[in-house]
């Protein structure tokens, strides 16, 4: 308990301190996307080993405490209640940065990720033509989303993020629903800027 509460000042600031310089790498990195890629690699390792190590640290402590002094599935028990918060919050933080190595590969050339790329402007861009034949326009707000999109991407993944950094306690499914809400939305916007071109096509035809 001494030793806990040593780390439960410590390790706050720590944790902050770190990744702040953890940004700061990626920002100043020649190749952003490649250091982006190796933090979150790092991230993703050590989350697996704080779910590898309570597990060890488990074995060994019911080892060592005698029966007689406190039953096996209490001192289980006792532990499992300890180290529940740790053990959600690892789960969560090991999907994180999965999810964001995924995406920062599939914004690389690597032909898998070109390929996505080039199907998912495919099926936007023909749900906005078909929403343009049938007389949906966004006008000048659709010229607008064609034009900034990596901004309204940017925008949208930050406020995913933000989500996630103020939710209590976020689980892996929280992380999964915010996750498919911010993908919903980037389809939408997507398509939304798909009517502008298609009325601009039948606009050009003869």
């Amino acid at each position: 308990m001494r030793l806990l509460d040593i780390l439960g000042t410590w390790l706050p600031i720590l944790t902050v301190v770190l990744a702040a310089l953890a940004a700061l790498a990626v920002w100043t990195a020649p190749a952003r996307r490649v250091m982006l890629m190796i933090t979150v690699t790092g991230v993703g390792v050590m989350m697996v080993v704080l779910l590898v190590a309570p597990a060890v640290v488990r074995r060994v402590y019911l080892d060592s405490v005698p029966p007689t002094a406190l039953p096996t599935d209490a001192a289980a028990a006792i532990y499992d209640t300890f180290v529940r918060f740790l053990r959600d919050s690892t789960r969560t933080l090991l999907v994180v940065p999965v999810i964001t190595a995924l995406v920062a590969y599939l914004y690389g050339p690597g032909r898998p990720a070109r390929a996505v790329r080039t199907a998912a402007d495919r099926g936007t861009t023909a749900a906005g033509r078909r929403l343009g034949r049938a007389g949906v326009h966004t006008g000048s707000t659709g010229r607008r989303l064609a034009d900034h999109r990596a901004w309204t991407t940017g925008a949208v993944i930050a406020a995913g993020a933000l989500a996630l950094v103020l939710w209590n306690h976020p689980t892996v499914g929280a992380v999964a629903l915010v996750l498919g809400i911010a993908l919903v939305v980037l389809a939408i916007l997507a398509a939304a800027a798909g009517p502008t071109a298609g009325h601009e096509d039948r606009a050009a035809a003869p």
